[in-house]
């Protein structure tokens, strides 16, 4: 039996957001293939109460589960300063920090743990999520013979380009030197596996959101809702919702029924008439049937769009910018219509709300991309290609 340890910084049972998703869908293709899994993570306000460490066990998704704490226990700031705080800046001088770069989150507490755990058990594959931990396997003679793998998620160079400070030839080389180290480079989106191909050869591996699809449902569901808007409230979502409610929402006609699910509800007046705000759903494939179409109006960001996915697996057309169609590997005929400026984008809406014919059409391209694409059954083909799988 192969043996995984998986750093992955958030609780993926919480399925939050898009990351947590592609960790949980790894996370069960390694239990269909028969490998044992040991999970860690960082401890992060909120997420990892006894209850969700236990809702997490009892999946069956990992065999242990270690939650490491980004610095010790302060106590007295004395003895802090010798035993940790001291070892700490001359470990961040050996890492030799890019100034201008993205920030590296490997501090000597984590990597202190990271090694107690590699002293206890050799693993056949080590996988990173994020290049602000790449250096957890950075001169680290622990790792042994396994193989490791860093899950990239973004570039990461792009999400903080408007950092105070930020040097973007500086946090590309830095990012491309933390990829370098790892034996594979998991991209999310044939553009990123494009940019660090160009550098990093066959090190990198196209390996798509995979999900799987929902079941389908006999009885006619009542739509409540003719747009559904499914976001968090990282910085790109925060930009991208206040220009579709400042820019396109006010273009709509005023009976629009629209539905936004997640924490960017906290960022969404209570007073637009019409707009049902939800914070947070159990049951996500629920509000899915309930719609009629999916909005995507992301202004920035790099990477697949997740819920731009899960739309598709549920048949509804969606109502993007063109940021909205990264991480497709085909930018038409894909269950999507694309507009950057508010005129169109809210008469694309209105278009697909009142043809018939142009909405079949649509939901039909949406499911059939999804399950070339991004089913189970495509993305186990590329993950057992990548870990050497024969089946």
């Amino acid at each position: 039996m192969k043996r995984i340890l998986y750093f992955f910084p958030l609780n993926p049972v919480e399925k939050k957001g898009g990351s947590q998703t592609r960790a949980l869908h790894l996370l069960k293709y390694f239990k269909a293939r028969g490998m044992q899994v040991d999970f860690i993570t960082k401890s992060v306000w909120g997420q990892y109460t006894p209850e969700t460490v236990k809702a997490f066990e009892d999946s069956g998704l990992a065999e242990h589960i270690w939650v490491l704490d980004r610095k010790p226990v302060k106590g007295n700031p004395v003895k802090y300063f010798f035993t940790y705080k001291l070892w700490h800046i001359l470990y961040e001088r050996k890492l030799k920090l890019v100034p201008g770069s993205f920030p590296n989150h490997t501090t000597l507490n984590l990597r202190r743990q990271f090694d107690a755990i590699l002293r206890r058990q050799q693993y056949d594959y080590i996988i990173i999520s994020y290049a602000y931990w790449a250096d957890f396997i950075r001169d680290n003679p622990l790792v042994g013979n396994a193989v490791t793998i860093i899950d990239t998620h973004d570039l990461l160079a792009s999400q903080h380009q408007h950092d105070t400070g930020f040097d973007k030839g500086a946090a590309l080389g830095d990012e491309l030197r933390r990829l370098a180290q790892f034996n594979q480079v998991w991209a999310i989106s044939p553009e990123e596996t494009y940019f660090f191909s160009q550098f990093l050869k066959e090190k990198v591996k196209y390996i798509p959101m995979i999900m799987t699809a929902p079941a389908p449902v006999k009885e006619t569901v009542e739509k409540d809702f003719d747009l559904i808007y499914v976001a968090s409230d990282n910085p790109h979502n925060l930009r991208s919702a206040a220009w579709f409610f400042k820019e396109v929402y006010p273009l709509l006609p005023a009976n629009t029924r629209i539905c936004v699910i997640g924490v960017i509800t906290a960022h969404v007046s209570k007073d637009y008439p019409n707009v049902t705000l939800i914070p947070f759903v159990d049951d996500l494939d629920a509000y899915y049937r309930r719609a009629r179409v999916a909005l995507c109006p992301m202004l920035t960001g790099t990477g697949v769009k997740v819920k731009v996915v899960e739309a598709m697996s549920h048949g509804l057309p969606v109502i993007c910018s063109e940021r909205g169609l990264d991480g497709l590997p085909d930018k038409t005929s894909n269950g999507c219509l694309s507009a950057n400026d508010p005129q169109t984008f809210a008469a694309n809406i209105q278009r697909v709300l009142s043809d018939k014919a142009l909405y079949e059409q649509l939901s039909r391209q949406g499911q059939a991309y999804f399950q070339q694409h991004f089913s189970i059954e495509s993305g186990y083909q590329k993950l057992d290609k990548a870990m050497g799988i024969d089946r």
